[in-house]
């Protein structure tokens, strides 16, 4: 195993490419290059940290690194295009982790996160100036008879966190719009798998996704499918 001094050494050579990258995708794109050293990592260098209010230094958890714990970087380059919102400001990005090896070793991560937050507010907008007017029929429903149940709950829990008004924080849970209330009323819960999937999403425990599905089934009658069979995960 290399030295963290090693690995470091090493990794410099990506800051390069880290800036190349940052200068063609523009302002509206963070890239991160980060360590990694038995479970570990810090940020080495970062452009554009004011997306997600970080710098040098900062430790790393959530999604990129549960991926490299389940030892996801033994079958794969990297992992691109996924959804990812931060913890402390609530923005959305659609992030791609490259794996830095050397030989074996993982020795560092160098991270793409794409802000979506303005462009969502743009969407948004058509929605509700554009589209204003059209009859919109609620109950009708996709078909969803050539998709599997996975993909099916996916584009659930995805398309309740695109549609999120982000004024209201993910741990308010009795307001309306909680995105965690939302979809315990879709019945979101029910199927397994679910409450890891959105405390991925959230950067949140699934200890603490628990707790609030307890508050809402305490409160009664939210959800019109019943249960929380997923809490047996």
């Amino acid at each position: 195993m290399l030295s963290i001094d090693k690995k470091r050494e090493l990794l410099e050579k990506y800051v390069t490419i880290a800036d190349f990258i940052a200068t063609v995708a523009g302002n509206n794109c963070e890239v991160v290059l980060r360590d990694y050293h038995q479970g570990k990592s810090s940020i080495l260098h970062i452009i554009n940290g004011k997306l997600s209010d970080r710098k040098e230094g900062d430790s790393i958890r959530g999604y990129a690194l549960n991926k490299i714990m389940k030892e996801d970087y033994k079958e794969k380059d990297y992992v691109s295009n996924y959804i990812i919102i931060n913890e402390s400001n609530q923005r959305v990005f659609r992030a791609s982790t490259f794996y830095i090896m050397e030989g074996e070793e993982l020795i560092g991560l160098l991270c793409v996160n794409y802000d979506l937050s303005d462009m969502l507010k743009y969407r948004d907008f058509y929605d509700r100036e554009i589209l204003y007017g059209f009859e919109q029929n609620s109950n009708l429903q996709k078909e969803y008879f050539d998709e599997s149940m996975d993909s099916i709950l996916d584009g659930m829990i995805k398309n309740v966190f695109i549609h999120w008004d982000r004024s209201i924080p993910a741990n308010k849970i009795e307001f309306e719009g909680n995105p965690i209330r939302q979809l315990y009323r879709l019945g979101v819960f029910n199927y397994k798998g679910a409450v890891a999937k959105v405390a991925e999403l959230l950067d949140i425990s699934i200890q603490t996704i628990y707790r609030y599905l307890k508050e809402l089934e305490r409160e009664g009658g939210d959800n019109s499918s019943g249960g929380l069979s997923d809490l047996t995960e």
